[in-house]
């Protein structure tokens, strides 16, 4: 709660800090909302901030252009304090933080933890990873309380007794000084853009001030448009401006592409090359929050889609698996019922849902006082379904060609029902 009020306060003065600067609020696209123009109440997302990225190299496809793709290395675990520190104090108008940022500070920074492996039951079962200790977990929500203890008297004492480690930020440098934040703190993600936010500002005034580039950092992903003319000195640019805030690119991360047209089959197309090892590689796509380009098409990335189907077909293997089990063990249930819950699995991912129910906790007291968890359910819209974000992508984008990649998954879906109806049916002899 601590983090998150002063989280706010630095964001609102972050935002006012971009606000000076024309031209920085659209540079940064990560941790902040920005209105979208069109969709009224809504705010831009991912897919519009790729879709800006793809429609700049298309603009200067007539004299061809480089996108540059930088990823900062373990960005989070090696942010260096002082220079955080000197940016945090800068930000407030201050040479010192105030004393009780300086104590968020410290928190953020000299930050202890447990593994949550930690609290598993240290028996394992063919060489699994050990669940946690249910019927105590159980016996605890009776109480009114989500966690895994009952209070924080428990909990301490679990500490006194040795039974659960304790460990310190471990993140060090090359010197072996302290180094980086946990990247799920509430103040991380406005931590992380006023860290780089003397690094935007350079690349705001030497890139697109300057050279007339273009400059897009999602996180810690950076994305730069620029022509050949300019393409070193921006390169060496980054890598220097980078060094002076203590950071890297990741080693292997960074990408050149170009992009032209060229004449395909008689036709003039945007095409992609991709630049490495002193050669071109043809028909090689930028890949940028989650997005394929290869010029003249749009696509989902290959790799974010295969694991959605696999953990689709898991899904289904896992619960045909249960749903045969549980009739095997009660013979009232009939095979029309697991139908159903089959076919209830399947309008989990139905593309016609336009909501769905949420639960949210928060903190109440009591009768007696205490603050204690009470769940709330609230319908809100559905946003949780792949296939629905692959058609929003389409429309944004003005093109059919991720709708055409997912057309698929009906099919996929019913074939892995089939695949494994078939074999757990055989198991239990259904």
């Amino acid at each position: 709660m601590i983090f998150g009020y002063y989280g706010e306060r630095l964001q609102l003065k972050y935002l006012d800090e971009l606000k000076k600067t024309e031209g920085l609020t659209d540079c940064v696209t990560a941790y902040i909302q920005i209105a979208h123009p069109v969709r009224k109440g809504k705010n831009k997302g991912t897919i519009d901030f790729a879709h800006e990225v793809f429609k700049e190299i298309e603009s200067r496809s007539e004299q061809g252009c480089w996108a540059l793709k930088y990823d900062i290395e373990k960005f989070f675990s090696n942010m260096n304090h002082r220079v955080l520190k000197n940016a945090w104090a800068k930000l407030l108008d201050n040479t010192t933080l105030p004393t009780d940022h300086y104590s968020v500070f410290k928190a953020a920074t000299k930050f202890s933890f447990i593994y949550r492996d930690d609290l598993r039951l240290k028996s394992h079962d063919f060489n699994r990873r050990a669940g946690f200790d249910e019927r105590y977990l159980a016996e605890i929500r009776k109480t009114n309380v989500s966690a895994f203890f009952y209070d924080p008297v428990d909990f301490r004492n679990t500490l006194k007794e040795g039974k659960l480690k304790v460990h310190k930020n471990n993140f060090r440098n090359k010197q072996g000084e302290m180094v980086g934040i946990p990247q799920g703190l509430p103040i991380s993600a406005t931590l992380a853009n006023l860290y780089l936010l003397s690094f935007d500002k350079i690349m705001l005034d030497e890139v697109v001030v300057k050279r007339q580039g273009f400059y897009r950092r999602y996180s810690d992903d950076i994305i730069i448009v620029c022509s050949e003319e300019h393409k070193k000195a921006i390169m060496e640019l980054v890598d220097n401006t980078l060094e002076d805030i203590e950071l890297n690119v990741s080693p292997g991360k960074n990408e050149e592409y170009f992009f032209s047209n060229k004449d395909v089959r008689g036709v003039s197309k945007l095409t992609s090359q991709l630049w490495q090892n002193g050669r071109f590689f043809d028909n090689r796509p930028l890949t940028y929050l989650g997005f394929e380009f290869y010029g003249n098409k749009t696509l989902i990335k290959s790799a974010n889609l295969s694991k959605f189907y696999r953990r689709m077909i898991l899904a289904v293997k896992s619960r045909t698996k249960r749903a045969y089990a549980s009739a095997y063990g009660n013979q009232t249930i009939n095979t029309a019922l697991f139908n159903r819950r089959l076919y209830r699995l399947y309008t989990n991912i139905d593309l016609d849902k336009k909501s769905i129910t949420r639960n949210f906790k928060s903190l109440v007291p009591n009768q007696f006082g205490d603050y204690v968890y009470r769940v709330q359910k609230n319908e809100g819209e559905f946003r949780s379904n792949y296939f629905k974000y692959g058609e929003r992508a389409s429309e944004i984008m003005g093109t059919n060609s991720i709708v055409k990649q997912t057309r698929r998954h009906r099919t996929i879906f019913k074939q892995a029902v089939q695949k494994y109806a078939k074999i757990y049916s055989q198991r239990y002899k259904f």
